[in-house]
């Protein structure tokens, strides 16, 4: 495993749009799930082999110019949040990097590590956001073997994951010359989503999270292996768990059986928290490129001891059924911001309950980034800092899920060894 590779910085700079936004469109007022929304950034990192229509410099080009092509729709990202209520898209760019790796990309493929790859990300999740801080940051990280990993971090300000991906695929498409209008974006204003304009200013909390030294670990579900997870998963009232409720229910019992056993207890409260797309649940729907953050966490209990794999899927079907019912509900009657801060509050303190925040990128169609070189080998994240996090991403063929799992180093070392686990999940096979 290459724990360290050297990288070289062979520039760094500003990429603006490519023609100037109007003056009517400079001033953009942050929806409320926008302001909740703690600052930070979510990277995705995309492998592409050294292949004959890979050709570096003329690539490099292509990025750049592409990058600032689309950006004259995706303006937004190229502003400066003032206040945490507006972006000031006044086209001061986003910030791109070009670096050198003295290393194969055949390493990273032999033993993938999601704290290595942090050499190759532009920017680390917490870094703060400031009114001069880009809302997007690129690195292009170009390997000794000519193959090319491109890291792309977004902050969460602005950009969930589908947003993300909304700007992704435009972008390739844009190099790719095969840009339509059905990939640009959609900006809201004046709706229930939205703060007036000159309203005060929400200031989320400071998050505090406890300094717990973790570990984060990839486990691999071929497709396979997910249909007999997902028979297995199956009941009368769930006859067909879909394949991320399959693998996130045994993710979830796993993982709160390894804390259990590690505390001494025989039951403790368990809590999945997992952002859930709210473009089509408010009412008028949305369109499904509207820009922004529009996802709000569902969150599901469990207080099963023995935490069983049919129940789990049960509760998280019902879960999001019954979010779907209620979200909407936010919107009336009353003040929508106070209902969605409150909506985030868990109600014990942590150290009475074991919280698991989910995000599945499952779907995203980050595999179809095609720049004008090919579809991506490989797809993958960083580590994040933060203990029971999971990440859940399509594996290169589309049917399989690859977890990026973090947890406490004495929990990850039980949820490694857990033969239930390891009947339907390798431990970070080799990219073949």
């Amino acid at each position: 495993m290459v724990n360290s590779v050297k990288v070289e910085y062979i520039s760094k700079e500003m990429i603006k749009p490519s023609s100037p936004t109007p003056e009517n469109l400079r001033r953009f007022q942050l929806g409320l799930i926008d302001q909740i929304t703690p600052p930070g950034f979510h990277s995705l990192l995309l492998y592409y082999p050294s292949s004959d229509n890979l050709n570096i410099a003329a690539n490099m080009q292509r990025l750049r110019s592409s990058l600032s092509n689309v950006l004259t729709h995706f303006y937004i990202l190229a502003g400066r949040v003032i206040d945490n209520t507006v972006i000031k898209c006044n086209d001061e760019g986003v910030a791109f990097i070009e670096a050198r790796v003295d290393a194969f990309l055949f390493d990273i493929y032999e033993e993938p590590d999601a704290d290595m790859v942090h050499q190759f990300i532009p920017i680390e999740m917490g870094d703060p956001l400031t009114p001069t801080s880009p809302l997007l940051h690129v690195q292009a990280n170009i390997f000794k073997c000519g193959g090319l990993l491109i890291a792309v971090s977004c902050n969460h300000k602005i950009t969930d994951l589908k947003s993300a991906s909304t700007f992704i695929k435009a972008w390739s498409a844009t190099a790719f010359g095969s840009m339509n209008e059905t990939m640009l974006p959609k900006y809201l204003s004046g709706t229930a989503l939205h703060s007036p304009e000159g309203s005060h200013p929400f200031i989320p909390p400071v998050v505090q999270f406890k300094m717990t030294k973790c570990v984060t670990s990839r486990f691999v579900f071929e497709d396979s292996k997910i249909k007999e997870l997902k028979t297995k998963a199956a009941s009368k009232t769930v006859q067909q768990p879909t394949r991320v409720e399959a693998v996130s229910a045994l993710i979830w019992k796993c993982a709160a059986r390894a804390s259990t056993i590690n505390l001494g207890l025989t039951n403790r409260e368990s809590v999945m928290m997992r952002p859930v797309n709210i473009r089509k649940m408010v009412v008028p729907p949305l369109h499904e490129n509207s820009f922004g953050n529009f996802v709000y966490p569902s969150i599901v209990r469990s207080e099963n001891e023995e935490m069983d794999l049919q129940q789990l899927v049960i509760q998280l079907r019902n879960g999001l059924e019954e979010f779907s019912k209620s979200f909407p509900e936010v919107f009336q009657d009353g003040d929508a911001l106070s209902k969605l801060v409150k909506g985030l509050q868990i109600t014990k303190k942590d150290d009475d309950l074991d919280l698991y925040c989910f995000t599945s990128w499952c779907r995203a169609s980050f595999y179809d980034t095609d720049f004008g070189w090919g579809r991506p080998k490989w797809i993958s994240v960083p580590s994040i800092p933060f203990k029971n996090s999971v990440i859940l991403i399509d594996a290169s063929d589309c049917k399989g899920i690859e977890v990026w799992l973090t947890l406490s180093e004495e929990d990850m070392e039980l949820v490694q060894s857990n033969k239930e686990l390891l009947q339907f999940a390798s431990l970070n096979p080799k990219i073949v």
